[in-house]
């Protein structure tokens, strides 16, 4: 059997050039998905950060509405001990005038009772 040398010639070459090719195509497929997981993860790497974002502005505002809550609460709070305050100074100037004017043990004892609150606020 006589071996044609440009027959084998062609032949291997084709063969080398095919597997080449095949070898090729398999590496850009691969390129092309690795592209794909890096472009995915990077925009989800944005929308997380987009998403941390939008926590921190929530929780900021949270802590903000909390707060004047708070202040609110105390004004109130200080607003109702003004109040007695100044109710129970008013109660002592009118048992103070009371007794001034009819000096009986009655307006004392409410007198003393007043003042005595006045004085302990």
């Amino acid at each position: 059997m006589k071996l044609n040398y440009i027959k084998l010639y062609f032949c291997l070459t084709f063969s080398g050039l095919t597997l080449l090719g095949v070898v090729e195509l398999y590496l850009s497929y691969q390129l092309n998905t690795l592209e794909k997981e890096l472009k995915a993860r990077s925009i989800q790497n944005e929308r997380d950060k987009k998403a941390a974002a939008v926590r921190r502005s929530l929780k900021a505002e949270e802590i903000k509405k909390h707060q004047a809550e708070q202040a609110k609460f105390r004004a109130i709070e200080q607003e109702r001990i003004n109040n007695a305050r100044r109710i129970n100074d008013e109660t002592c100037q009118f048992w103070t005038g009371e007794y001034s004017e009819i000096k009986s043990e009655r307006n004392k004892l409410m007198m003393d009772g007043a003042c005595e609150r006045a004085r302990n606020d």
